[in-house]
């Protein structure tokens, strides 16, 4: 590109608008469905009719009511990205092969332990300087993401029906942002609910067995309300906070389903029935060693249960709930006898490094505003509220029933 006098020109950066325009410029996406995440709309549209079938399936404890009655055609993708839409996120997943960024990638700075190649992203400029949206290139599966503040769907393109957990994990993360902005703390970790309808936020550094703790305690009769990640509402004026959770089921290895008595008769059924035969002469350890994961979608794996006034709930999956306490698990396989103790978080740094959780790249600096990232955010956003330590050797049975008297 040349301007008057000849001399070479960078042509000016997209915005997230225009690339959006770009992007969905003679694009049909007639399938879609509406998911209803408490008090907020998220419309999820695509040119595959098989990705929204899976998906479907996979959200439908939070399917909205009225969406079932809409006709196929009440998902059209409108000339004008920027035009209103009935929804307050607004989601769309493109199936085809791996896209070419429309702009130049680069590797994002990445926390210790972590593969520095995960992901590549560009920043889309905004008002006044600002970032006004983003584009993230998943390495492993070469999916591309094109999100922004505002201004259209946020787009997810590439092998989609290959990928459906990356898919999730965008929906969640675009929910997820809007809590973030609005002051909420983002934490790593599961959570359940008790018979009493109070929550607890079970958080451990990687690898310690939230989930499979969380699994324990659904077992036991407790309902679910996240895996590995929450969101903390901190109440109103001096009131309790409340435990948020996202729709996403636990994601789980052979061993966990296979592995353990308490579950296997729950978490079996998550795995094919050829699969399920393929494990059934390996030992515990060989189980565990097998990398491949699993959903074990909630509803599918747990009966419902009985209300405490009689009748059935319809789900077992429940999203949010006032926070009782916090469970820490700081144990270790092999650590001696197992023990459980109530402890302050507030002089405990080490146990509540475990619940704070950084924002990644799927967060865009106009929604970190308000976020709560500092130790001191966290603990104001808690409230006081008591914490437990899980420790000594991992007791997954004798854990959770120190939870649950920690509930009660």
């Amino acid at each position: 590109m040349t301007g008057p006098d000849d001399r070479p020109r960078t042509p000016a950066p997209l915005n997230h608008e225009a690339l959006v325009r770009s992007l969905t410029a003679g694009v049909e996406a007639p399938h879609g469905l509406r998911l209803r995440l408490e008090e907020l709309c998220v419309r999820v549209r695509s040119n595959s009719g098989a990705v929204v079938a899976d998906l479907r399936r996979y959200f439908a404890p939070f399917l909205e009511s009225v969406e079932a009655a809409d006709p196929p055609d009440a998902f059209p993708l409108s000339a004008n990205p920027s035009a209103a839409i009935a929804a307050d996120i607004d989601i769309l997943l493109l199936d085809g092969p791996v896209a070419e960024s429309p702009v130049e990638l680069t590797t994002r700075p990445h926390l210790p332990g972590k593969r520095p190649d995960k992901e590549r992203a560009a920043d889309l400029p905004g008002e006044n300087g600002g970032v006004g949206g983003r584009v993230v290139r998943k390495q492993a599966t070469g999916m591309l993401f094109v999100f922004g503040a505002g201004h259209g769907p946020d787009i997810a393109l590439g092998p989609c029906a290959r990928n459906r957990n990356q898919l999730v994990n965008f929906i969640c993360a675009r929910y997820m942002e809007r809590r973030v902005a609005v002051g909420w703390a983002l934490g790593h970790a599961a959570g359940v609910v008790g018979s009493n309808g109070r929550a607890l936020a079970l958080c451990g550094f990687a690898g310690m067995g939230k989930s499979t703790l969380a699994l324990h305690l659904l077992a036991r009769g407790c309902d679910f309300v996240s895996n590995d990640r929450v969101l903390i509402e901190p109440g109103a004026a001096g009131g309790a906070c409340v435990l948020h959770g996202i729709p996403k089921h636990p994601r789980l290895n052979p061993g966990t389903a296979l592995g353990n008595p308490e579950l296997t008769p729950h978490l079996a059924r998550a795995l094919p029935e050829a699969l399920r035969q393929a494990y059934a002469g390996l030992s515990a350890g060989e189980l565990y060693a097998v990398e491949d994961k699993y959903d074990a979608i909630i509803d599918e794996c747990f009966a419902p249960a009985a209300t405490p006034i009689g009748g059935e709930r319809g789900s077992r999956f429940r999203l949010a709930a006032p926070l009782a306490g916090v469970v820490a698990l700081n144990w270790r396989h092999g650590g001696g006898a197992f023990s459980a103790r109530r402890v302050e978080l507030a002089a405990r740094p080490d146990l509540l490094e475990t619940l704070r959780k950084a924002p990644g790249a799927f967060y865009l600096p106009s929604a970190l505003t308000r976020a709560r990232l500092t130790p001191g955010q966290y603990l104001e956003a808690l409230g006081g509220t008591p914490a437990l330590e899980l420790c000594g050797g991992s007791d997954f049975s004798a854990a959770a029933t120190a939870c649950l008297d920690f509930l009660g």
